[in-house]
């Protein structure tokens, strides 16, 4: 395959699938599309580009592209901790929000074979003694026709059950060879139906997607470009019932603006909130008083920072700097950097790299606009010029949490695990040393305690 014709042909896909491709993907991309060509019987690479660039060939591409180049995988009760979140604070305060209405949707968004939406029916059997005055909708959608399939039957292999405790499984689960097979009572609780994140349009009532109360929506941005993320983050929170809340794989939205959705730091992983208000939820960290009452979560966009006189900090190092110039170019330093958050928040990120770019020139060792235009790195999609900066923020200041969080979870999307777990270790270690209830700059209302305990539990995936 000729290297034009390859690009052209990458470009296509990404574009029409939403897919971030990189370089170590090529080979991967390669054997997709022989194969792809080989099932169209075409010999002609041109031919096979023509065809992903018509409405009607991408929409008959889309399933089998995403799923080659994709990782469909599920268990049971993936991820304990954000199961144990779920069980233990998300799901009852839900449940008591919906008291009155007797009502609870759930989405399961790209749910593979099932495991997770079943997960979720276990999870509810366990915490609802009785379900038949509710109103209760577990939905599980996937681009993957054959894995709705599976789904719908709920029979698994031993696989699928490495998350999920021996006496959990006896009870929901009938062995039958080398199979286990789903109790029908939780089995005819949930709804499967093919679903494609990007192409379909939602809210949608047709479809049941409205209105709803949670949404899970786990590893699934790693695969996909800033673009497209947007877009179905966007739409999911179109979808949300006001305080409703969307679940995401660690880290997954990191780099990207949250819109409508506010970000929560709990110490079994961060979540996301569609609210007005910064304290929906009676597990949520009680608000304090400062111009920014929304968490700021390493690699989203963030609130405009607490001015020094609020915190008492009147230096960069946060000792009593010295009276007259020094003190005043302290006060206009700070006016800048604020002015450029709010640029950032705003959407003018131009302005805002500009404010940056003019404030390093003047002071080229203050770590904090490099911090910001880090971000803006990330989001644009840059991600090596992103790691570049957040290692000068770093450098600058040894104890930038939030820098060391970052670049952990940058190294971690790009597979190089060593050097996340060594950045997340420092993190850790530097909180370690703070007092618990100190609440953490760039972190909103979170203190340290709270972002400590989500370090560790990186630590521990």
């Amino acid at each position: 395959m000729k290297e034009s014709s390859f690009s052209q042909i990458s470009h296509l896909i990404a574009g029409q699938t939403g897919l971030l491709l990189r370089e170590q993907d090529d080979a991967l991309l390669r054997q997709v599309v022989a194969g792809r060509m080989k099932a169209r019987h075409l010999s002609d690479v041109e031919q096979y580009a023509r065809l992903l660039a018509s409405d009607a060939g991408i929409l008959s591409e889309r399933e089998e592209l995403v799923v080659s180049l994709t990782t469909g995988e599920s268990y049971f009760f993936r991820d304990s901790g954000q199961h144990a979140l779920m069980r233990e604070k998300i799901m009852p305060e839900l449940i008591e929000r919906r008291q009155k209405e007797r009502s609870l949707r759930i989405w399961c968004a790209a749910c593979a074979a099932g495991e997770e939406a079943y997960s979720l029916a276990i999870l509810l059997d366990e915490l609802m003694e009785d379900q038949s005055q509710w109103n209760i909708l577990i939905l599980g959608t996937d681009i993957n026709h054959h894995l709705i399939e599976r789904a719908q039957r709920g029979i698994y292999t031993e696989w699928s059950f490495r998350g999920m405790s021996r006496e959990l499984r006896q009870r929901y689960f009938e062995q039958h060879k080398d199979t286990w097979v789903l109790n029908d009572r939780i089995r005819r609780r949930v709804t499967f139906q093919r679903g494609d994140l990007l192409g379909d349009v939602f809210p949608d009532r047709a479809s049941q997607l409205y209105d709803m109360d949670l949404i899970l929506c786990r590893n699934v941005f790693i695969y996909m470009a800033p673009r497209a993320v947007s877009l179905i983050v966007d739409k999911f929170t179109e979808t949300l019932l006001e305080g409703g809340i969307l679940i995401t794989g660690h880290g997954e939205l990191y780099a990207h603006t949250l819109g409508g959705l506010r970000a929560r730091v709990c110490p079994e992983s961060i979540v996301y909130q569609k609210a007005e208000s910064p304290a929906l939820c009676q597990w949520q960290t009680t608000p304090v008083e400062t111009s920014h009452p929304e968490p700021f979560l390493p690699g989203v966009l963030a609130p405009v920072p607490v001015a020094a006189e609020e915190t008492g900090e009147t230096g960069e190092t946060g000792e009593t700097g010295e009276a007259g110039e020094a003190g005043e170019a302290g006060e206009a330093e700070i006016s800048e950097m604020t002015q450029a958050w709010q640029y950032a928040n705003q959407g003018r990120r131009e302005l805002a790299e500009k404010a940056c770019r003019a404030m390093i020139a003047r002071n080229s060792l203050e770590a904090e606009p490099y911090y910001l235009m880090a971000l803006l790195a990330q989001e644009r999609g840059d991600f090596p010029q992103a790691r570049e900066l957040l290692k000068k923020v770093i450098y600058l200041d040894h104890s930038f949490v939030a820098a060391y969080l970052d670049l952990g979870d940058l190294y971690a999307r790009a597979g190089e695990g060593d050097r996340a777990i060594k950045m997340r270790t420092t993190a850790r270690d530097l909180l370690k040393r703070w007092p618990g209830d100190q609440p953490l700059k760039f972190y909103g209302v979170s203190t340290a305690d709270k972002v400590l305990q989500y370090a560790e539990n990186l630590l521990h995936q």
